[in-house]
């Protein structure tokens, strides 16, 4: 039976309730003007979250997934193409791949971290090759030197997924600035979350922001003239006023995950636990704090029986996933991203956890591998 401790993986209420009266006060300002498509917020985040990133242009839209699929498509990846990715990433890398008409080419994940083997990328790479993705999983940026290098010397583009990864850094760089497009999601669970779905691309290519920004509204230079067959995937005003509020908090709230992940990496130290890597490069979010072990479903048993909520990300790799076999028919191994899905574990790191329920959680761990 459950402690009398409960601590939830992530409680989307806390966070709100500290940024109440300003995300009201600025939805009744979205209310009173009305502007409700392409108005004051949308451009302001806009060029906030570029300024943030560092690039030249960001462009707001509908979902992560569409900032795959229209960042796509403006490089002009189609029939023909092949886009290289790692197994372990989430379906959207790959949804948008398939939806441009072109071949997916799977390698698995590095030994070190959780990015894409330099080595695999390196020998998938053809003549039909037109871009790498590279998704930053859970918060860690991937090391980018010999894949910017490789995309740099044969000139494929490099896309960076950087879902899990606002405000991460490799070498004092944020991620979403190296490759040709970054590609964010703003969803409802991570670092920088509207409240429902959203996205954004970077880029400091004007023609690429140019090219998302018709793709996003049917085409639409002016109104009526459609110079292109497009989507429909505006970021909203009212989701663009909630992501500038929480963009002024956006760095305390990480820091906040890092102290987390240093306290449960001094309390883990010893145990028969794998944590995730870190080094003098990169600083990392802890989008997810995910430790991997051999007894991943026992452990999170222990941690429910103590009151500790548990998630299991991405559990299937995408070579083993059924819309994978029903289109692509390849039988692939792939040890690392197969053993990574079945070990991996995260256990709770959003920032509004008391010092109290931190504590819970090592402790609970601990007893797992203690007793």
């Amino acid at each position: 039976m459950a402690g009398s401790v409960q601590v939830p993986l992530l409680d989307l209420k806390r966070e709100y309730e500290l940024i109440r009266e300003e995300l009201h006060a600025e939805w009744g300002r979205v209310f009173e003007r009305m502007h409700l498509l392409k108005g004051e917020n949308t451009l302001a985040f806009e060029r906030e979250i570029a300024r943030y990133v560092g690039t030249a242009h960001a462009v707001g839209v509908a979902s992560g997934t569409d900032a795959l699929l229209l960042a796509m498509r403006a490089l002009g990846i189609g029939p023909g193409d092949e886009v290289v990715l790692h197994a372990n990433a989430f379906v959207a890398a790959l949804e948008a791949v398939h939806h441009n008409g072109a071949t997916p080419v799977l390698v698995d994940v590095a030994a070190e971290d959780f990015g894409p083997d330099p080595a695999q990328v390196a020998h998938a790479v053809s003549e039909r090759t037109k871009a790498i993705v590279v998704v930053h999983l859970y918060g860690f940026p991937v090391p980018l030197d010999p894949i910017v290098q490789l995309c740099s010397k044969q000139g494929i583009a490099l896309i960076e997924d950087c879902s899990h990864a606002h405000g991460a850094r490799w070498n004092g760089q944020h991620v979403g600035s190296f490759g040709r497009v970054g590609c964010f999601s703003a969803g409802v669970v991570k670092n920088l979350a509207a409240y429902g779905d959203a996205g954004f691309v970077t880029t400091n290519e004007a023609s690429l922001a140019e090219k998302v920004r018709l793709l996003q509204a049917h085409g639409q230079a002016r109104k009526n003239e459609h110079q292109l067959y497009g989507f429909n995937s505006r970021l909203d005003e009212l989701q663009a006023a909630v992501l500038r509020v929480k963009l002024r908090y956006l760095d305390k709230r990480n820091a906040r995950r890092r102290a987390i992940a240093a306290f449960y990496r001094e309390r883990f130290a010893g145990l028969p636990v794998t944590l995730p890597a870190e080094s003098e490069h990169s600083v990392c979010v802890y989008h997810q704090f995910v430790l991997r072990t051999e007894h991943r479903d026992a452990l999170q048993s222990h941690l429910k029986n103590a009151g500790v909520d548990t998630g299991i990300h991405y559990p299937v790799p995408l070579h083993r996933q059924p819309a994978w076999q029903a289109h692509y028919f390849g039988k692939y191994s792939f040890p690392r991203a197969e053993r990574y899905a079945a070990e991996l574990l995260s256990i709770p790191v959003f920032p509004e956890l008391s010092d109290a329920e931190v504590e819970h959680v090592a402790s609970a761990v601990r007893g797992f591998f203690l007793r």
